[in-house]
């Protein structure tokens, strides 16, 4: 058991070090529009951490075999085999804090300040006045259609259940007067989806509805 201990110390100090990177890139955005993320992202870390403890249980074959007693060197040897297993989780990670936290900080911030709780079933959030930019950073962490590119004026409201598959979504946008765009009826069971669009003096008021009943 002593002679294990070194080995769990080093999977258990990697498992830490990712757990604090996983706090630090799921972000208050990452967390309203994808609120499983750290739960499923955490099992993920301690799928990683016992696939570390296998492979240094072969290491510890390896240096039977290959007679290496020095403790510093099956150290040194433990430490790369448990950071090698889990470099994608640490290029990840990483790659996501700089894209969360810096590179989109600001923005991600501007959406967060626009969402409010939408109190029609169990979950769910809504939005005005967004950009299509900010937009199409939600449908990222979203499975919320996308836009014409000269949408402009967009709000949403997502109201979701949980457990059951019911939903409701309605997006509202404006678009240029004159574009093309089809009006959209469409039931099948509980599902349905329409499309309607308002001429307005300067611009074309689209609003699209989707339900799971």
């Amino acid at each position: 058991m002593k002679r294990a201990l070194k080995y769990l110390i080093i999977v258990i100090i990697n498992l830490i070090i990712l757990s604090v990177l996983l706090a630090i890139w799921t972000d208050s955005f990452e967390l309203t529009f994808n609120g499983l993320v750290r739960p499923i992202e955490f099992l993920k870390v301690i799928g990683f951490s016992i696939i570390s403890l296998i492979g240094m249980r072969i290491s510890v074959w390896i240096f039977r075999k290959r007679k290496i007693y020095s403790i510093r060197q099956k150290v040194v040897i433990s430490v790369i085999v448990t950071f090698l297993i889990s470099l994608h989780l640490y290029i990840d990670y990483c790659s996501k804090i700089v894209e969360n936290r810096f590179v989109n900080r600001e923005i991600r911030q501007n959406i967060i300040d626009k969402v409010k709780p939408a109190n029609g079933l169990a979950n769910g959030n809504k939005a005005d006045n967004l950009t299509l930019k900010e937009y199409r950073l939600i449908t990222k962490s979203n499975w919320f259609p996308d836009l014409p590119d000269s949408s402009t004026n967009i709000g949403y409201i997502y109201e979701y259940d949980g457990f059951l598959p019911d939903y409701s979504f309605t997006l509202i946008y404006d678009l240029p007067k004159g574009y093309k765009i089809n009006e959209i009826n469409y039931q099948n069971g509980d599902f349905s989806k329409s499309q309607t669009i308002d001429s307005l003096s300067d611009r074309l008021r689209v609003t699209y509805d989707e339900t799971q009943k």
